[in-house]
């Protein structure tokens, strides 16, 4: 009766540990060119790449999934459901899942600011859904986001992995 309580406090520890190492800290990069740069996240006082606030075309790797935010743009809302804003910012979003196991990305783990500071609403109106899906390793996702936004030049996008313990933030700088 004693080894089965061991085997399943053993058991339990194993998982646990297993679940703390997935959900480990955020690893930041920026890619140019297909290859790391030397910049990359870390402690030190200098900039790091997690400091800095990205654009449009530039590709993120975010714990091995590299993010590019490839267009922005105004599109015209639905004919029933308008943008309450007066626009909707459209965002043309790559993610491809350069690690070892699957992983995930949903349109939640994004949010729009305007120029104030202030959040955005997601925009529901269209028929095709906002990015959400798994990855498989060595695969790729592309989609949209979708925000009901006011008419002005320039948007914060900020992302935070969903499966990270850490908050840390990748942001760009949108510009239209």
């Amino acid at each position: 009766m004693k080894f089965k309580k061991l085997l399943a406090v053993v058991g339990s520890v194993v998982v646990a540990g297993s679940i703390l190492a997935a959900c480990s800290e955020t690893t930041v990069e920026k890619k140019e060119s297909g290859s790391k740069t030397e910049e990359t996240a870390s402690d030190s006082k200098s900039e790091t790449t997690e400091d800095k606030t990205f654009k449009v075309g530039d590709t993120v790797s975010v714990n091995d999934v590299d993010i590019t935010i490839t267009k922005a743009e105004f599109t015209s809302p639905e004919q029933y459901t308008p943008a309450e804003k007066g626009k909707v910012l459209t965002l043309e979003v790559t993610a491809k899942n350069g690690s070892s196991e699957q992983q995930f990305v949903d349109n939640t783990d994004f949010a729009v600011y305007d120029e104030n500071g202030v959040k955005v609403e997601d925009y529901y109106g269209y028929d095709q859904m906002a990015i959400s899906d798994n990855i498989n390793k060595g695969r790729q996702l592309n989609g949209k986001l979708y925000y009901d936004v006011p008419e002005q030049g320039s948007y914060e996008l900020v992302y935070t992995p969903s499966f990270s313990w850490d908050g840390k933030e990748v942001k760009w700088n949108i510009e239209l």
